[in-house]
């Protein structure tokens, strides 16, 4: 399983929101990259996927999250997705 994180910009909340994913990713061995919305790949994904609200986390190509979530919440959710 692989975890893509999508970034509307190199801005202060999304640099703690990227941490708080490659954190909990890392912590359940879960695959982690990240791309914004001015690189190719991350504007593809979220044409594709019809993304409008960003930070957005995909896996399999589904939406499992969007917005900042704090460290607790964004474990919770990595440990559904491995469960």
């Amino acid at each position: 399983m692989k975890a893509i994180l999508i970034l509307a910009g190199p801005y202060s909340s999304c640099v703690a929101t990227q941490n708080n994913w490659q954190d909990s990713c890392s912590r359940q061995s879960v695959e982690f990259e990240t791309h914004y919305l001015t690189d190719s790949a991350g504007k593809k994904l979220a044409e594709k996927l019809n993304i409008k609200s960003f930070p957005a986390l995909v896996v399999n190509d589904k939406i499992v999250a969007v917005g900042h979530p704090d460290e607790q919440a964004a474990e919770k959710i990595i440990q559904n997705l491995n469960a």
